[in-house]
């Protein structure tokens, strides 16, 4: 299966989601994420504001925020086009950046090495954990040759593509927590 093909499979898959079972799922994801850096014990923690089509992070960030952990979310870097991570809180502001995602307004951020944990959006993953994103390849970009901080991708089951065709530099993550499980 290819790229144009995987994204096409994905929206139908969260078209077809109801509110109830969103909001189900929601909690499962939130369970698994804290559950997981509380045994990890992390202290430096990005995340990302989500989208109608991608896996809710409303409920894992306040959670972040309100948590003992130090909490990061991206906004682009218009020179490199690759992802800064900003530190938030309750009273960070946002603007609306040129892909109408919400971005934190501030210049505090952290260097890569120091994350301990990144939560990532996907449209797809396979059976290598390559994550299919949007198409921009600001993830691939951020964290291509780095080694640090465990990448965690959110995905609900139907997010699984095993035998979806990835190159060589797309993204490939650490663990995915799906509706169901951790993989």
């Amino acid at each position: 299966m290819n790229k144009t093909e995987a994204r096409d499979l994905i929206s139908d898959g969260f078209k077809s989601l109801t509110a109830s079972s969103k909001s189900y799922q929601e909690k499962v994801h939130l369970d698994f994420i804290k559950n997981h850096i509380e045994e990890k014990s992390f202290s430096h923690v990005a995340s990302y504001m989500s989208l109608p089509y991608e896996v809710s992070t409303e409920k894992i960030n306040e959670f972040l925020s309100d948590f003992k952990t130090h909490f990061y979310l991206p906004k682009i870097n218009s020179i490199s086009n690759t992802l800064e991570f900003v530190r938030c809180n309750k009273k960070t502001k946002f603007k609306k950046n040129s892909f109408n995602i919400l971005e934190p307004i501030s210049e505090e951020t952290i260097k890569l090495e120091k994350l301990n944990a990144v939560i990532v959006p996907l449209r797809a993953f396979n059976e290598n954990f390559q994550r299919l994103g949007f198409g921009g390849g600001f993830y691939d970009k951020t964290f291509s040759g780095v080694s640090q901080p465990q990448l965690i991708g959110l995905a609900y089951e139907f997010q699984y593509l095993k035998k979806l065709k990835l190159e060589d530099y797309d993204l490939k993550l650490d663990t995915v927590f799906t509706n169901k499980q951790l993989l």
